[in-house]
């Protein structure tokens, strides 16, 4: 598997509130998250780009794995 799954929900603490709730990868790749809580929006760029470097490392080790090859001799 060389993808991560958008939909698995990650916890959130609130900067503002310090409550906790869940979001998807998805939600957090988007533009921004809002707590449910008290209401407080805040970017998440900086988790898009780390996630977006994560995807190219996972792909890159996917074909370099596909380039490896065994000889088993018996």
């Amino acid at each position: 598997m060389t993808e991560i799954d958008d939909n698995a929900k990650l916890p959130i603490q609130c900067p503002q509130c310090k409550r906790e709730f869940t979001k998807t990868i998805r939600e957090l790749k988007g533009s921004g998250v809002k707590c449910p809580h008290c209401g407080v929006a805040f970017e998440t760029s900086q988790f898009k780009k780390g996630m977006d470097k994560v995807d190219r490392a996972l792909k890159d080790f996917a074909q370099s794995v596909k380039n490896i090859k065994i000889n088993i001799k018996f």
